[in-house]
């Protein structure tokens, strides 16, 4: 308690009524004063400085002190608190971090307290229940505590504690336990007011249900359509001409403007947070009237006899609450349909279990401080992308980039009418998340035709004038952790980036002019399957396989590495990438898309808070539609050697080569490998040494050789990963269908709840599921990985065997066979050959070369008794 001034301060700004202090180190002499508060206090039982809670509480609040706890194990102040004929206990509450909690210990705590409370502080218990990074014995034991009591814990989910030492992770210790409140009439927000080495959490609990803040946004389902087609009519005007550049500015931004004024002006403001009233049932009304009479009963008389029949009356209401519930949830999950009638409720429902919680951890600064708060956060995240939409230093004495000047006029076609109608009302999702402007897909969708008409006039202005306004050059980066990676790490984050819907619309029929020009060109190789019409993953890694394949049946090795290419798409050097433009499309194309990767900005947005602008030097636009096309010319001229086989899916690259030997296979490899680091240097394009792979695919008993980039080793490996499929040295697939049934196994217990035999969900909606869930991770290559033996398909059979019996609640005696048959689900290896059939007759009918000779040049030569993926059509 040194830091009264700084309390007093918080106090006042904050508007706190009761203020709730843990680790107080007073004892019992001491004696504090703040105006206008009254202090009570529970000292530790050594009566030394240490340890301890403490309340502070507004004198004009009527309350009293209840029996305090004063043990080694927790120290515990608590109040009884009267506002407005309601009465309940706050507890502040301190756990020495040495002594072990059992859940019998902190169900006595919570039995001293009334029937409500609200029981704050520093508790020294972990568990990722309330946010924390871990669960601790002692966090384990009070959630068990917890649950037992129909206790509820709030926290604000971020951490509480920071250590000292920049060497110890903070982390969540303080929280509250409530009992008796619901849920919708407390709000939690955490605080940076004080200088503790524990930040503190404010608990606000209203008499009324407390409003949620929702993301912003122009409409909802109560907008006046007709009345927004009204004032887009009445203010916009047509008869203006787009002469220049910043006449295309200001013609967009008061289309904007106009836009979302006649958004909110057709919009209501819905009304959220009003009180509710539950209508129980008939019996449990009269059960509580009961309970209320023999507890004025016992009130009055205080007999044994009355006390036993108010507890029997409480274990009946609770009994009786209970069933009700699970009625009203079972019945609840029986409604859960995919369809439009019920909203998709069923995906609503289960939206939460590909989504896991994710928690709010502060990210650690250069300095090994911290940031905390959602605007540190932003501005942290903000100064690392501004630093990564940047480009490479130069690695190579020699880059000629000098621009070529041509006279050639390819006027841009304009858009019409009919063809941006067009466009909107297919290919515009009106779901999309809108830009940093808010205007969303159904916005656009809904403009009348005179809005229509405006936009046509500024995306034609854009294209005669060959610049690209700055209104859809700015992102909104929205930060997603990465999976299994550190999250107080900044670099554990994957930025997501999203722009105006306009914007986007605009790339799409620029994009739709732009394909003719590239087809005709041929800007894009055969070996770069990614971002392209009628080109999968699935059919790049059949058509590696395929070279495996022919390694193998002819006592060769193939040995590959697969690259790792460092921040691809947000590390394209601007300078090299016009030069390219310039040199493979036309004048007009070039300027425009100059104007398109020049001078873009974004800011972060984490939680509610936002950053500054900050400026993209590099990359490519994320999250747009014309940037994929561009990462693919600005890689088209990689280079290919008669050494080695290149496959590309867009920045996913691999590199093969083949040889009698592993000695002559790897020559070759390094050779390839090379020609491309060299390339790489050239365009200011980094290769991860550390993460690439390299692999020998051979029958052969061989002593690898190590391949070499930059004079860094590559890292040799059994199985590589490669477009999501697992590739062993003998092309086997079993490692592949064992990571695979891992993945599934996790799945299905997130989704046991639904699919398991106690869920009241209907059988066709588990199947659903199922089909939509859990089939497409296994479902995935199998036109390749069906190749495999039949005891390694056999696992994902035993898995779906497993799940179907849970779906229907199969007793032991009931044939899988007869499950399959009565679900009308197919066995593993009938799908095997459904999708082999398609995937033949796609490839039979394939555009790309690469496809077309593998498939006119099939392996003749059958040395291996093993199944080929064109063998799996007949069995």
């Amino acid at each position: 308690m040194k830091h009264i001034q700084e309390i007093e301060i918080f106090l006042h700004n904050e508007k706190i009524d009761i203020f709730l202090i843990s680790e107080s180190h007073l004892v019992r002499t001491s004696y504090i004063k703040i105006k206008g508060y009254n202090l009570y206090h529970a000292i530790h039982p050594a009566e030394r400085a240490r340890g301890g809670s403490a309340i502070l509480i507004k004198e004009n609040i009527k309350h009293y002190e209840e029996l305090k706890i004063e043990e080694e194990i927790m120290q515990v102040t608590t109040l009884n608190i009267q506002v407005k004929n309601k009465t309940f206990n706050v507890s502040s509450i301190y756990c020495p971090p040495r002594h072990n909690l059992k859940k019998e210990d902190y169900i006595k705590l919570f039995k001293t307290l009334s029937s409500n409370f609200v029981i704050g502080g520093d508790f020294n218990a972990k568990n990722t229940y309330w946010g924390s990074r871990i669960v601790t014995p002692k966090g384990k034991e009070l959630f068990e505590a917890g649950k037992s009591c129909n206790c509820d814990f709030h926290s604000g989910g971020a951490p509480t504690y920071w250590p000292s030492d920049t060497k110890k992770t903070p982390d969540l210790i303080d929280f509250f336990v409530t009992k008796g409140i619901a849920n919708s009439y407390i709000h939690i927000e955490n605080s940076e007011g004080l200088s503790s080495d524990h930040s503190p959490i404010i608990i606000t609990i209203s008499e009324t249900i407390i409003k949620k803040e929702t993301l912003p946004r122009l409409t909802n389902n109560k907008t006046n359509w007709e009345q927004f087609c009204k004032i887009i009519d009445e203010r916009i005007n047509l008869r203006v001409l787009l002469k220049d550049q910043n006449q295309l500015e200001e013609e967009l931004d008061l289309f904007n403007e106009t836009i979302k004024e006649a958004a909110q002006e057709s919009t209501p403001v819905i009304q959220t947070g009003e009180k509710t009233y539950v209508s129980y049932p008939m019996e449990i009304r009269e059960l509580v009237a009961e309970k209320r009479k023999a507890r004025r009963r016992w009130q009055n008389h205080r007999s044994q006899q009355n006390k036993t029949m108010l507890n029997h009356l409480s274990n009946k209401l609770t009994h009786t609450i209970k069933e009700v519930k699970n009625e009203t949830i079972t019945r609840y999950l029986l409604t859960l349909t995919d369809g439009k009638d019920s909203d998709y409720s069923l995906w609503k429902a289960t939206r939460q279990i590909k989504r896991p919680k994710v928690q709010v951890p502060p990210i650690k600064k250069e300095n090994d401080t911290w940031a905390r708060s959602a605007k540190q956060k932003a501005d942290l995240f903000a100064e690392y992308l501004e630093e990564t939409f940047h480009p490479l230093p130069r690695q190579t004495a020699f880059e000629n980039t000098s621009f070529i000047h041509k006279i050639d006029e390819c006027e841009i076609q304009k858009v019409t009418l009919f063809e941006l109608k067009q466009e909107i009302n297919k290919n515009l999702n009106a779901k999309k998340a809108p830009g940093y402007d808010l205007i969303s897909g159904q916005i656009i969708k809904n403009l009348p035709e005179k809005g229509l008409r405006k936009l046509l006039q500024i995306i034609n202005g854009s294209f005669r004038l060959k610049y690209v306004p700055r209104q859809w050059k700015i992102a909104e980066v929205i930060m997603i952790p990465k999976p299994n990676k550190p999250p107080n790490d900044k670099k554990s984050y994957r930025p997501i980036s999203i722009l105006p819907t306009m914007s986007k619309l605009f790339e799409k029929l620029l994009l739709k002019r732009m394909k003719p020009i590239i087809e005709e060109r041929e800007l894009i190789p055969p070996h770069q399957f990614g971002f392209r019409e009628k080109h999968s993953t699935i059919e790049q890694v059949h058509r590696i396989t395929n070279i495996i394949e022919g390694a193998l049946e002819s006592k060769k090795v193939c040995s590959t590495i697969f690259l790792d290419v460092a921040q691809a798409f947000d590390k394209v050097w601007h300078r090299g990438l016009q030069f390219k433009l310039n040199k493979y499309l036309p004048r007009q194309y070039y300027e425009i898309l100059k104007s398109y990767i020049t001078d873009r900005f974004f800011r972060v947005k984490f939680e509610d808070e936002y950053s500054d602008l900050k400026k993209i030097n590099a990359g490519v636009p994320q999250g747009s539609v014309l940037g994929p096309i561009l990462y693919l010319l600005y890689t088209r001229d990689l280079p290919i050697t008669d050494e080695g086989t290149v496959a590309t899916f867009a920045d996913d690259t691999a590199i093969m080569a083949i040889g009698k030997n592993v000695k002559e296979a790897t020559e070759k490899l390094q050779k390839a490998t090379n020609e491309i680091s060299n390339w790489t240097k050239r365009w200011r394009i980094k290769l991860n040494e550390t993460k690439s792979t390299h692999i020998n695919f051979t029958y052969q008993k061989v002593n690898n050789m190590t391949i070499n980039i930059n004079s860094q080793k590559i890292q040799y490996a059994s199985t590589a990963k490669y477009l999501g499929m697992t590739l062993d040295t003998k092309l086997k697939w079993k490692e592949h269908v064992k990571k695979k049934k891992e993945e599934l196994n996790i799945k299905f217990r997130k989704m046991n709840w639904l699919l398991g035999r106690h869920s009241e969900l209907t059988i066709h909606n588990k199947l659903l599921l199922y089909r939509q869930i859990l089939k497409p991770v296994w479902t995935y290559g199998i036109q390749l990985w069906g190749c495999t033996k039949k005891s390694n398909a056999q696992m994902i059979q035993t898995f779906q065997n497993k799940v179907l019996r849970c779906i229907v609640n199969a007793p032991w005696y009931i044939r899988n066979d007869d499950l399959h048959r009565d679900l009308q689900v197919e066995h593993i290896e009938d799908e095997i050959k459904k999708h082999a059939s398609k995937h033949v007759a796609r490839l039979q009918q394939h555009e790309n070369v690469y496809i077309r000779h593998m498939i006119d040049n099939p392996i003749v030569e059958r040395r291996l008794q093993r199944r080929k993926p064109l063998d799996l059509v007949n069995g």
